[in-house]
Formats: structure tokens, sequence, C-alpha cells
């Protein structure tokens, strides 16, 4: 049955308690085999699955001839309780409209406290909540075998009365905020006795927690406005690795706190991830542990191409990580660095089967979250490979929020949650998303990657001089990022702008001959054909199609 602009929604919520509601009203009359029909259909591609195989997943203890009995019956069942055209079935396959179903997250785990007398389906229920680990403790402390970071406290050169109370919140919203991260341990001013580097040279101090890097700073209040100088030292040399000034006004203490803490985390992670590089420069190979290797790593990813980097630095960074889990099988951060790179392999077409990468992309983050399930990177490629390999929107949601839940400072977390929304159909949710990429991290090493979501999702807005800003800004970074440059080609097409998508498209012909309205329907996992039809329309008045 086409579906019309007025046509009723269905709304599930699947984690959490299920929950079912049709324009904005509660399904009632739903039986426990209806609800799971429809939690599991959504869960698949196209939401379609094959009538035998139901049968015998919600009634295993039944003959296929009683199951099928009882699927007709809960299929006419659920045709009446359901919106008209909703739920269509053949001879072969039962399906529902996915333009008219929305994933709702309620929070906590997939289907909690749900449970079917059929075998079939709790195998496929056990299944999928493995899919979505829960939150668990800290890592115990071979956490502290990472490279530690210490935290002075701030000293107050002002002397009025907030000023050392101002320097004591700042100091602690930073230690905070910095432990976000979780690739390196943060160990807080309370370990020193919250003595300033004036007070406590500063190499003794870090010796003592055998801290490798030192972070410290100084404040200074001027009236109704603030000056904050902070600095990070290589606490083996005593060497300033990076130093900055942060101007702002004390009207709303807390904000500013915030606001500080946020514009030091910016600057203090890439340059921490290059100070550990350089040091292990100066360090004999035999002693180079896990988190050394790790960060050459990091640094081959920083420098190797705008976007997702080139297959050749992918390759050299999983060259890497296979030497560091060769000595520890089990190192989560390696793992879901291989991740990663298959993500990248799958989703660039860097591999002739895509499917097969992605389920190594899933192979890979799941290891690396059994063996750390607070590994903030794991979820978001887990998150990823869910919604790009098996269209599992609801399984992507919750490991993308899950890795911004674990690190909120972590641009990458932000991206790969911008990127659930975007495919869930929600540009304004992602757009937030997008905008703190930025601001945590200007130099973002997939700037381009987010400059191509940012493009769409202001076109999916309405915002037309939003997108051609951020296409022209991709397009004058990355000029041979083939993704990026799809984004550029039908943000200009849409937007009017027909120069601009004339000079991306030969570029993306250049760098992709191949590119086809058919690889846009594979690779763009929309949940809904809204906002996919707005691109394809794009590129179609750029010209990028055949007819």
């Amino acid at each position: 049955m086409p579906t019309t602009a007025t046509a009723s929604v269905l709304h599930l919520t699947l984690t959490g308690t299920f929950a079912a509601r049709a324009d904005g009203d509660a399904l009632a009359g739903l039986s426990r085999r209806g609800q799971a029909l429809l939690a599991y259909l959504s869960q698949q591609r196209d939401m379609r699955a094959e009538r035998g195989f139901l049968a015998d997943l919600l009634w295993s203890d039944r003959s296929e001839e009683q199951a099928r009995a009882s699927l007709r019956q809960e299929l006419s069942v659920l045709r009446r309780t359901l919106p008209d055209g909703l739920l269509e079935a053949s001879r072969q396959h039962v399906w529902l409209d996915p333009a008219r179903v929305e994933i709702a997250s309620g929070g906590g785990a997939f289907l909690a406290g749900f449970d079917l007398a059929s075998e079939g389906f709790e195998d496929w229920l056990r299944q999928r909540r493995r899919a979505d680990p829960a939150p668990a403790t800290p890592p115990d402390r071979r956490f502290l075998t990472r490279p530690a970071v210490l935290l002075f406290a701030f000293e107050a050169l002002s002397q009025g009365p907030q000023d050392a109370m101002i320097a004591l919140g700042l100091a602690d919203d930073l230690r905070t905020t910095l432990s976000y991260w979780r690739w390196f341990p943060v160990i807080g001013p309370e370990a020193i006795g919250w003595k300033t580097a004036r007070e406590i040279d500063l190499r003794t101090a870090a010796a003592q927690v055998e801290a490798a890097y030192a972070v410290s700073g100084t404040l200074l209040c001027l009236g109704n406005r603030v000056k904050i100088s902070v600095g990070l030292t290589e606490t083996e040399t005593g060497r300033t690795c990076w130093s900055r000034n942060v101007d702002g006004q004390l009207d709303d203490i807390f904000t500013f706190q915030e606001e500080a803490s946020r514009a030091i985390v910016a600057q203090l992670e890439p340059e921490i991830a290059h100070a550990e590089t350089s040091r292990i420069a100066r360090v004999h190979p035999v002693s180079i542990g896990p988190w050394q290797v790790m960060a050459q790593a990091d640094d081959i990813n920083r420098t190797g191409g705008e976007g997702y980097g080139t297959p050749e630095s992918n390759a050299a960074q999983e060259q890497l990580m296979q030497e560091v889990l060769r000595q520890h099988p089990e190192f989560s951060p390696a793992l879901a660095r291989l991740a990663r790179v298959w993500f990248r392999r799958a989703l660039l077409g860097w591999t002739d089967d895509r499917p097969a990468a992605y389920d190594t992309t899933l192979d890979f983050a799941g290891r690396a979250l059994a063996a750390d399930p607070t590994n903030w990177e794991a979820h978001a490629y887990f998150g990823l490979a869910r919604i790009f390999g098996h269209h599992d929107y609801a399984s992507g949601e919750y490991h993308s929020a899950e890795a911004v839940r674990l690190n909120p400072s972590a641009s990458l977390a932000r991206h790969g949650l911008a990127c659930a929304l975007e495919w869930l159909d929600r540009p304004e949710e992602a757009l937030e998303h997008i905008g703190l990429i930025f601001r945590l991290n200007p130099e973002y090493p997939a700037r381009a990657a987010a400059l191509g979501q940012l493009a769409s999702c202001r076109c999916f807005t309405g915002d037309r001089d939003g997108a051609v800003e951020a296409a022209k800004s991709l397009l004058a970074i990355a000029p041979d990022y083939a993704r990026g440059l799809q984004r550029c080609v039908t943000t200009f097409g849409a937007c009017g702008e027909p120069e601009l998508a004339a000079q991306a498209l030969a570029l993306l012909r250049e760098v992709q001959p191949e590119f086809s309205e058919a690889y846009v329907r594979e690779t763009y996992p929309y949940a809904g054909p809204r906002n996919l039809e707005v691109l394809i329309d794009g590129w179609r008045r750029a010209g990028a199609f055949s007819e």
C-alpha cells in the first residue's frame, strides 16, 4: 500500500520496556508474540523476514503446520491492531513499511524483562542482548600502565575573596573533563595534596605518582574578567610541550569553568598524543609497550589524509595493531582500532566484500567490549557497523550514545552518534553533535567526513546557505576524498550551485568513476526514504546519475 503524507507512524521502544504507539496513543491488545514479531521485524534489513522462519522463531515448540497456522492468526490480529497498510504479508514474506516505523530509545537493555516461551526467539533475544553490553565498572589497575597525566592545583595569582575558590573549582572541573578521555589515566590534585607547581617541584611530584605528563596553570582575576594560563609538561625531561591562555568573564562562574575545561581539553588531547609520539622516538624499540605502539598508530592516523585517510595509512595502522595483539591478544584499544580500520574498508569500498568487512568490524569491536565494556571507541564502531552492515538502528543508536556517555569530550564519539542520528532521520539532533566535534577539537582528523554530514543535515533542515558553506569548506580541504565529494555534489546540486556541482562532480569521477545510484542506496543507510531522496535528487540535478 503506498505511503501518504498523513499515514500513521508506528513508534517502537525496544530498549528498556517494550512499547508501541501510533499517532501518540499506545497500542492496546498486542499479544506477547505480536510484540515479539514487531521487535524482530524492526531489526531486520528492510524490516522483512521469511514467513516460515517467523513461524519457527515464535512457535518453536509446535509442528510446522501448527506454527504456520498460529502465525496466520497472529498476523490477522496485528493487521486489525496496527494502522492500515503498515504490516503486509505474502505467501513467502512478512514485512513492515520502514518509512512508517520509528525506533525510540527508552534506555536500558534491549527488551528488558521480555521473555517468550519459544526457544528460537529466546536464542535470538540472547544474541541480540549480547550486542548491547551494559555499562560495566571501570577497568582494573592495568589502566595505570598507560602514560598517566598529573593535574596540579591551579595557582590563584590575584587575592580576591573568591579567586582561590575559582581556581579550585577550575582544577576539579578540568580533572573530571580530562578523565572522560579514558585513554590516559588522569591523576587528580588530591594525590599531591592539592599543591600548585610553585609549591612542589613538578618532576618530583610526577615521579611520586608515576605520571608521564603534568598539567599546571595559573588564574588571574581582574574585576569581572579572568585569565587562565595552562601548560603541559613532559615530566621525564621537564620540557614544556604546549601552553595556552584562556580569557573569559566571571558573570557565570560555573558556565565559564565548563567552557574553559572544554577549551583546554580540545587542545590537550591532540597535544598529549603528539608529545607521546615524540617521546617514543627517543626510546629504544625494545622498551616500546602497547601504548607506545598505539601512539605511533594514532600519529599515522592524524597524518594519513583527510576524511578517513588512505588505504595505505590504514594498512600501516593495522600492522601496528597486530603487533600489539601478538603480545597482548585481548588488548581492548588495539582491537577497537582494528574495528576502525575494517569499518573504513567497508564504508569506502577498499574491499570486494562489504558485508564481510562490516562483520569483521563487529568481531573486533565485540572483542574489545568483551575485554573492556567501557571502551567508548569500540562502542562507536560497533554502533556504526550495526547500522551500515545490518540496518540495525536500535543497536546502532544504543552503542553510539553509549560512546558519548563514556567519553563526552571525544570528537569521535560525537561523530559516531551524529552518524547514527542522521541515518535515523533526525538531522536536527545530529547537528548538535556535529557542532560539538569542532568545538572539542578544531583539528579533528576526520573533519572532512564531519563537514560532509554537516552539509547534508543542513540541507535536510532547510539551511541551504549553511549547507553550501559547509560543502565549500569540505571541497577546499579534501578535494580527493570520495565520500566527501559525494556530499559536495548533492549539496551543490540541491542548493542551485551548478558550477560548484560540476567542479565537485568532475573530481568525484576521477577518484570514484563507478559512483552510481545503486552504490548510494547500498551505502547510505537511512531508516526512511525522505532524506535519502533529498540527496538523490541533488545528485540527479548535478548530473551525477545517467538517465
